[in-house]
């Protein structure tokens, strides 16, 4: 027992070492390393995946290996890194979601609108900027990224952002209740059961609900009954069915592909809440 005690002792300060480079590498999925490095990488990450989707694991647990391996306080350098991206890129055309958006926007029905998960706030900025008239919060569950967006986008007036937990009750908080939330991304980190509960919780603030996420091009997302694993931590998830037991109405859904990705696609799904 205590030679168990000491080798888990020393597995867990080798990952607490290898966190920065295992950082450095994700959004890649480790695909510039070679040789010893990459095999290393790769083993490593079907070993964080497997303990990630056990059927045994909680969402607690979850939560727990995603800041293994993204670090705790890497929530501002993923922004940075999405910054030098900027937006719109030459793929979002083909994300049908945006188009829907803009064309909400424009329509005079939306004076509020809340991007949950909003990273950069790239995203939101863009739409801020081209919509003055309308009231945008940014949220997202570290609060040294809503500093640093909060200085970021300083200048943009009609723009605010708060720290919020998709994973926690909602809070009765100002900017919470809005016509529109709105998610690019995120939500396929969350696992079935957590997705689940903030799809019923929100409905409670917002009157419609679009969504923009990343799918297996295999992933039927009709017949398909479960969530299933996507690799790094993420999912596949059938979102039309989650939002439907989560009681939101009016579900449609349209799906998009861009060439230079042919192992995924990406589904826009949006609905409305019942009773308003």
């Amino acid at each position: 027992m205590p030679d168990d005690r000491l080798a888990l002792e020393a597995l867990l300060l080798r990952l607490n070492t290898l966190q920065p480079r295992l950082l450095r590498h994700w959004i890649s999925g480790g695909t510039e390393l070679t040789g010893k490095r990459r095999a290393c990488f790769n083993s490593l990450v079907r070993s964080l995946d497997a303990a990630y989707y056990s059927p045994e694991a909680t969402t607690i647990r979850r939560e727990e290996i995603k800041q293994l391996c993204m670090g705790r306080d890497s929530g501002v350098a993923w922004a940075k890194r999405y910054l030098e991206k900027g937006f719109p890129e030459p793929q979002t055309a083909n994300l049908p979601m945006f188009s829907i958006l803009q064309k909400w926007f424009a329509s005079g029905e939306i004076r509020s609108a809340h991007q949950v998960g909003c990273c950069s706030g790239r995203e939101i900025a863009w739409f801020a900027r081209h919509f003055p008239e309308i009231r945008f919060l940014g949220s997202d569950c570290d609060p040294a990224v809503v500093t640093f967006l909060k200085n970021f986008w300083a200048g943009i007036r009609n723009l605010d952002f708060m720290e919020l937990h998709m994973d926690r009750p909602i809070p009765d908080a100002p900017g919470v209740c809005t016509d529109l939330l709105y998610a690019s991304g995120g939500f396929h980190y969350m696992d079935s059961a957590a997705l689940g509960q903030f799809f019923e919780n929100i409905r409670k603030f917002v009157h419609r609900i679009a969504l923009s996420q990343p799918l297996d091009r295999h992933f039927d997302t009709v017949q398909s009954p479960d969530s299933t694993p996507r690799g790094m931590l993420s999912w596949n998830h059938p979102y039309p069915r989650l939002l439907a037991e989560a009681g939101w109405k009016g579900i449609e859904w349209r799906e998009g592909f861009v060439a230079e990705l042919p192992k995924w696609k990406n589904i826009a799904v949006w609905a409305y809440a019942s009773g308003l």
